[in-house]
């Protein structure tokens, strides 16, 4: 039972102490309209045809941490208020009514771009690490924790899922100037055109997916009745060993890849149009330590003295390896340039659900202003994409050969005590 507690943990925990690019502190910042800002290394993960518009000939990472939590409901100041308070029968149920009938989401992502990321010229590497993880938990579970079992009361918890994905991550990607008047002369007049593609090969850590997670649970003045049934499939986690396979073999627990495109042009000096498609092809293929965990518990009329006639099914057992599919996302975003100030903006639909993208659209906007030459101030608004809507700022010191940038945003509401969530990033880089 001990290793179902453990991958249970695995799932719910990240998810509970945290969607879709790989951020940075100042993509952050600007709500997440970034890809006609992208430059050097960070083109990679957001329009590799950035890297054609060299700024800076070498563009080197030298840490670099994002992090994020959230929910659906619940605030950050309404939980600084719960903690170590002894709660009443009204405390309980405002807890309650918090919860919508569908049940609690969490949500928790953590990425880092290793030192070794950078770009010379046109051309850019980049290793970083993920975590991705969702959850969802039914409303009955807390109604049952805060009030325990009533008598003549079914707790019927359905609906629970979560999932959660570690993962390296190396890329490599090229842009360039697309020499359009070579193609015909009536494009001779048109405004510079780039195009690029990055390829990013996943070595995959670990995985674990809540296939089927239900549960009954009633009680009379006698006896109770129980019905469980719980089905986890994981890859890349021994439980006989209670290791991590990929913690000293390579390539790791699974192996993918994926590649992006696209195209960005600077319409006029103080207009930029960018537009990109991402993770085509992209999949994972866990083909290590992969198993399915299943527990069912049948009981009707229990009590103390026929606890062991349960029924009780309890075994992990191995399966074939299998395929993560990252789907499809489209990506357009552009920039106007006003004196010291840039305005930005993007649009992000994808096309399925996953931990890697929505299907439903998000849309961004994000300014920066720089009162000196070396202090960046950002701010920016983004809502969609299957989150609540999030309010960021930014600052940092951006020096001749030297940047430092931080961020944080905030999910539901601008305001700490108010948010339900909260993402925070900082980084700093070296260009030349």
């Amino acid at each position: 039972m001990k290793k179902y507690i453990l991958i249970l943990a695995l799932i719910l925990l990240t998810s509970s102490v945290h969607a879709i690019t790989l951020s940075n502190p100042v993509s952050v910042a600007l709500g997440g309209a970034y890809i006609a800002k992208a430059r050097g290394f960070e083109s990679l993960h957001w329009n590799p045809a950035n890297l054609g518009m060299v700024e800076n000939f070498m563009t080197f990472n030298l840490f670099q941490v994002s992090s994020d939590v959230r929910n659906t409901t619940l605030t950050l100041g309404y939980y600084n208020d719960l903690m170590g308070k002894l709660l009443n029968k009204q405390d309980k149920e405002e807890f309650l009514n918090k919860i919508p009938e569908s049940g609690l989401s969490l949500n928790a992502n953590v990425g880092t771009h290793l030192p070794v990321s950078m770009s010379i010229g046109k051309v850019a590497v980049t290793f970083n690490t993920m975590v991705r993880s969702s959850a969802e938990v039914s409303k009955q579970y807390f109604d049952l924790i805060l009030h325990g079992n009533e008598l003549g009361v079914t707790y019927d918890m359905q609906g629970n899922r979560g999932r959660a994905v570690a993962f390296l991550e190396a890329k490599v990607g090229y842009g360039d100037r697309i020499p359009m008047e070579k193609i015909s002369s009536s494009f001779e007049d048109l405004p510079p055109i780039y195009g690029g593609v990055s390829f990013g090969f996943i070595h995959g850590m670990g995985y674990a997916q809540i296939l089927e997670f239900e549960s009954q649970f009633a009680t009379n003045d006698t006896a109770m009745t129980v019905y469980n049934n719980l089905l986890i499939r994981t890859a890349g986690y021994d439980t006989e060993k209670s290791e991590f396979y990929a913690a000293s073999v390579f390539p790791g627990a699974g192996f993918g890849y994926r590649m992006n495109v696209g195209l960005t042009s600077t319409i006029t000096e103080n207009v930029t149009a960018s537009l990109a498609i991402k993770n085509l092809f992209g999949k994972i293929d866990w083909t290590e330590s992969c198993e399915e965990h299943e527990i069912q518990v049948n009981a009707f009329d229990l009590t103390i003295d026929s606890w062991s006639d349960t029924l009780t099914v309890d075994t992990t057992y191995a399966i074939d390896g299998f395929t993560q599919t990252i789907p499809i996302e489209l990506h357009i975003g552009g920039s106007y340039k006003w004196n010291s100030i840039g305005f930005y903006a993007d649009y992000v639909q994808g096309f399925k659900r996953s931990l890697f993208t929505s299907a439903r659209g998000k849309f961004s906007v994000g300014a920066e202003y720089y009162p000196i030459t070396w202090l960046p101030l950002r701010a920016g608004f983004g809502f969609g994409g299957g989150e609540r809507a999030h309010f960021s700022l930014g600052t940092g010191l951006d020096f001749s050969g030297f940047n430092f940038d931080w961020a944080v945003s905030y999910y539901t509401s601008p305001i700490y005590t108010t948010a339900t969530g909260i993402k925070l990033s900082f980084g700093a880089e070296l260009a030349f």
